[in-house]
C-alpha cells in the first residue's frame, strides 16, 4: 500500500526511469497504473534529487494536458521518501511491440497514428511542454483503438531549471533530432522531427538512421538522409516532411496533419465496402454545428405571424407595441431545419436560431447561366427586366400576411415601384457611352456558363458549373467536366484552430511539397487577404503548377468561422483559365450559409 490508498498488484512494466504497476485505488474502488521511479544503486544525493525532481516534473507535465491521445495522470503521492505517479491503467501494447511482433503496420494504420500523436504535441506545445522522447516504446495503442503518448519523464516546462548536466542528451539516439544531437537549441520542431522518425519506423519496420553505435547513429542523424522508404508509398511525403534536418523547413503540426487526413480520404482511403470498426479510428469527429450570422434578438422579426395568429391580430401587434415575454409564442422551425420549435426568449438567452450569412442580398442565377448585358438600346428592357427580378425576389422573402396583403392593393404599389425604378435605370441610356476600354473589361472573357446548386449538408450552399459530374469523397466533393476531366472544382470543410491566412499558407507548403497534387515548379500568381466570402473576410490563392502543355492554373479560396475552414478551388490547364475563371467568380458570389 502507497499514499494510504494504492494497493500494488503486479508488475506490468519495465524501463530506464523505473517499474509500472497495475495497482487499485481502494477509496474509488477502479484499477490504476502507478509509476514507481526505480533508482540505480550508488548515486549520490544530489543525483537521488535530481530524479526525483524528474519524476515530479512528469506529472506536472502530462497532469496540465487534456487530450484523448495523452495519459492521463490522476495522482502523485510521497511514500518511502519519493514520489509515485498515479495513472490511468491502459490495456495496450505499445508501437514498438507490435512493430516487433508484428512486423510494420499498413500505411494507413500509420497515417490514423500520425494525427493522433500529432493532436497531442500540439496540446502540449500550446501549454509550453517539449516531450523530447518520442518513440514507439512510448506510443500505446489500446484495445479500443485509441492512441495514447506516454513518458513525459523527459518532459521540460519553461517554468522549470535546467536538470540535466551539461552536455548530457535525454533520449533515445535512433530517435533525437539533429539539433539536440549537436547540442544547439531546440523547441517544437524537435518533438516533430522524433514523430517523423516513430512514424517512418513503425511502416518500415526499421529506423531511417540505424548504426550498430549509439554515437554513429547520431551522426547519421545530423549527416546522412534518411534510408529511402520502400514501404510507406503515399507517406513519403509526409515522412521526409518532418525528417528535414532544418528545424525552419521541418513540417508543422497542421501541414503534416492536413497532409494525412487528405492521404486518409484519398490514395490510403478503406476500400471495405461493409461497416467495421477500424481499430485505430483513435479520436471521433466532433459533430458538426453550422456557423450561424449574428442576430438582433427577435426571431423572424416583428412582421412573423405567431402560430395560430390572424393577419388582424398581427397588425394589431404591430401598430400597438411588443408583446409581453409571457405572450410570445413558440416559432416553428421548417423542415429544413430539423423540426423543434424556438421562441424569441431562446434567443435573446444565447440559442440564436440558424440564419444564413448574407441573406437577402443573394439572388438565383438566371437561366442558362451568367449572361452579358446586351448592347445598345436593350440595356433599358435589360435593367428593367433585372430590377422587377430583384423586386420580385424580395417580395418572395416578404412575410406571409405581407405576401397576402401585397395580392391585393398592395400590388399596385409594387408594380408602380417596378416601373420607376425600371424607369429611373433606363434614363441611363441618356449618359454619354463608356470608354472602348471600359466596354472591354465589362464583357465577359467566357461563353454563357449554366450552373447548379450544390446544396452541403454541412450547413451552406453554392453554384457549380450545370452537368458536372459530382464526385463526393469523405470530407470533400469534386465536381469534373465531363467532356474534359482536367477540369475541376473541389469543395471542402475542415477542423481547424488557424486562421485564414495561416491556413491558406499551409495548403500552400502542401502543394509545394507534394509533387502528386502539384507538379514542379509550383509558381505564386497572387496570395490576396483582402478578399470576402459570404460577407466575411477570406483569402484567396492563385497558383500554377508544372510547366509547358502540362500547365495549370488554379484560384483557391479559404474562410475559417467557428473552427472551421470552408474551402473551394477551381483547377484548369493553364490554356483554359480564361474562359473558366467565371466559374470560381460565381462560386464565390453564390456561396451562402443555410443550406
Amino acid at each position: 500500500m502507497i499514499g494510504g490508498r494504492y494497493t500494488l498488484r503486479t508488475a506490468i512494466g519495465h524501463g530506464g526511469m523505473g517499474t509500472v504497476w497495475r495497482a487499485t485505488d481502494t477509496v474509488l474502488r477502479r484499477d490504476v497504473a502507478v509509476k514507481e521511479v526505480v533508482l540505480p544503486p550508488g548515486l549520490a544525493p544530489v543525483d537521488r534529487d535530481s530524479m526525483y525532481q524528474r519524476t515530479l516534473r512528469e506529472a506536472r507535465a502530462a497532469a496540465a494536458l487534456s487530450h484523448p491521445a495523452v495519459v492521463q495522470v490522476y495522482d502523485v503521492v510521497t511514500d518511502g521518501g519519493r514520489p509515485w505517479i498515479v495513472m490511468e491503467l491502459l490495456q495496450a501494447r505499445s508501437l514498438a511491440e507490435m512493430i516487433v511482433e508484428d512486423g510494420p503496420l499498413a500505411p494507413r494504420a500509420v497515417a490514423k497514428i500520425g494525427i493522433a500523436l500529432l493532436g497531442a504535441l500540439e496540446v502540449a506545445h500550446a501549454a509550453g511542454v517539449l516531450h523530447r522522447d518520442v518513440k514507439p516504446a512510448n506510443v500505446l495503442i489500446c484495445s479500443d483503438g485509441r492512441c495514447v503518448l506516454t513518458d513525459f519523464g523527459v518532459a521540460r516546462m519553461p517554468t522549470d531549471a535546467e536538470l540535466t548536466s551539461p552536455g548530457m542528451v535525454l533520449g533515445s539516439p535512433h530517435f533525437i533530432s539533429p539539433e539536440r544531437a549537436v547540442g544547439a537549441s531546440f523547441g517544437p520542431p524537435s518533438d516533430l522531427f522524433s514523430l517523423g522518425v516513430t512514424l517512418y519506423t513503425a511502416v518500415e519496420g526499421r529506423p531511417p538512421f540505424d548504426k550498430p553505435d549509439p554515437f554513429e547513429t547520431m551522426r547519421a542523424v545530423v549527416e546522412e538522409p534518411p534510408a529511402p522508404a520502400m514501404r510507406a508509398g503515399a507517406l513519403a511525403g509526409v515522412l521526409y516532411g518532418l525528417l528535414e534536418k532544418d528545424p525552419a523547413r521541418r513540417w508543422d503540426v497542421e501541414t503534416s496533419r492536413s497532409v494525412l487526413r487528405d492521404l486518409l480520404v484519398g490514395s490510403l482511403a478503406s476500400n471495405v465496402t461493409t461497416h467495421f470498426t477500424d481499430p485505430y479510428a483513435v479520436v471521433r469527429q466532433a459533430p458538426f454545428t453550422p456557423p450561424t450570422a449574428p442576430t438582433s434578438g427577435q426571431v423572424g422579426g416583428r412582421a412573423m405571424l405567431a402560430p395560430g395568429e390572424s393577419l388582424s391580430d398581427a397588425q394589431r401587434r404591430l401598430g400597438g407595441g411588443r408583446i409581453a415575454p409571457s405572450q410570445r409564442r413558440p416559432v416553428p422551425l421548417d423542415a429544413t431545419s430539423g423540426g423543434g420549435s424556438i421562441t424569441s426568449t431562446d434567443v435573446m438567452a444565447g440559442h440564436p436560431m440558424p440564419a444564413p450569412a448574407g441573406h437577402g442580398r443573394r439572388r438565383a442565377p438566371e437561366p442558362g447561366g451568367w449572361h452579358a448585358a446586351p448592347a445598345g438600346g436593350g440595356r433599358t428592357a435589360d435593367r428593367a427586366r433585372q430590377a422587377a427580378t430583384r423586386a420580385v425576389d424580395a417580395a418572395r422573402r416578404l412575410p406571409r400576411w405581407a405576401q397576402a396583403a401585397a395580392s391585393g392593393t398592395a400590388a399596385v404599389v409594387v408594380i408602380g415601384l417596378i416601373t420607376a425604378v425600371a424607369l429611373t435605370l433606363g434614363s441611363d441610356d441618356k449618359a454619354p457611352d463608356a470608354t472602348p476600354q471600359a466596354k472591354a473589361s465589362a464583357a465577359p472573357s467566357a461563353p454563357p456558363v449554366a450552373v447548379q446548386q450544390h446544396r452541403d449538408q454541412r450547413g451552406f450552399q453554392v453554384n457549380v458549373p450545370k452537368e458536372w459530374d459530382r464526385k463526393p469523397a469523405s470530407s470533400y466533393v469534386d465536381y469534373v467536366d465531363p467532356a474534359d476531366s482536367s477540369r475541376r472544382v473541389r469543395i471542402n470543410v475542415e477542423t481547424t484552430s488557424a486562421s485564414a491566412s495561416a491556413f491558406a499558407r499551409a495548403a500552400e507548403t502542401r502543394l509545394i511539397n507534394t509533387p502528386s497534387s502539384c507538379a514542379a515548379p509550383y509558381a505564386r500568381v497572387a496570395f490576396r487577404e483582402d478578399a470576402t466570402l459570404a460577407g466575411q473576410p477570406a483569402v484567396v490563392l492563385e497558383y500554377t503548377c508544372g510547366s509547358g502543355d502540362q500547365m495549370r492554373h488554379a484560384m483557391w479560396l479559404f474562410r475559417v468561422q467557428s473552427g472551421k475552414a470552408y474551402s473551394f478551388f477551381l483547377t484548369v490547364p493553364d490554356t483554359r483559365f480564361g474562359e473558366s475563371r467565371p466559374i470560381f467568380d460565381e462560386m464565390v458570389r453564390s456561396f451562402t450559409f443555410g443550406a
